[in-house]
């Protein structure tokens, strides 16, 4: 059972996400409070700035989807890491409110907390098929964050995808 310093996390990253989903990055911290129904002094106590609290739930939005694809084979974890971005409905808000931050989030840089947690998600994948080929991975899942697709599309690049990548070294 979490206790409530976890229980308060949760409810101010849960009211994080609903405001960006009604106001894209541009969130004030009294509407993350109100919406995840915390006291702004118990947001306070766990986050300093807005800037800190979209941070806190990038990484938990990247650990919720890694968490989902981790068991799955390299083909069906692939195609539902990439549906999972197209149809995140974060990146949707984002998209008709601050492509600058759509931008920002699809730089594929590991040295950043989400894209190496992303990084080393992608090469457990890899390695355990016995395929290299994370850096290929992580821009192609990148691209979605920018350009949504399909179900079936993703279906074929993966396809497309998987005949490229080298085996492991």
């Amino acid at each position: 059972m979490a206790g409530p310093m976890a229980r308060s996390r949760a409810a101010i990253l849960d009211g994080a996400r609903a405001a960006v989903e009604a106001n894209g990055t541009k969130i004030t911290m009294a509407q993350v409070a109100a919406r995840g129904g915390v006291a702004k002094a118990t947001l306070y106590n766990h986050f300093r700035t807005r800037e800190d609290v979209l941070a806190a739930l990038l990484l938990d939005e990247i650990d919720r989807l890694v968490s989902t694809v981790a068991d799955l084979e390299l083909p069906q974890a692939l195609a539902s890491a990439a549906v999972a971005v197209s149809e995140h409905p974060l990146l949707e808000a984002l998209g008709g409110q601050d492509t600058t931050t759509l931008a920002v989030l699809a730089r594929v840089d590991v040295r950043t907390p989400g894209w190496g947690r992303v990084a080393r998600a992608v090469e457990q994948l890899l390695r355990r098929a016995g395929r290299g080929g994370t850096p290929t991975v992580l821009r192609w899942l990148s691209s979605f964050i920018i350009a949504p697709a399909d179900e079936l599309d993703i279906a074929a690049d993966v396809t497309v995808l998987l005949s490229g990548l080298p085996a492991a070294r």
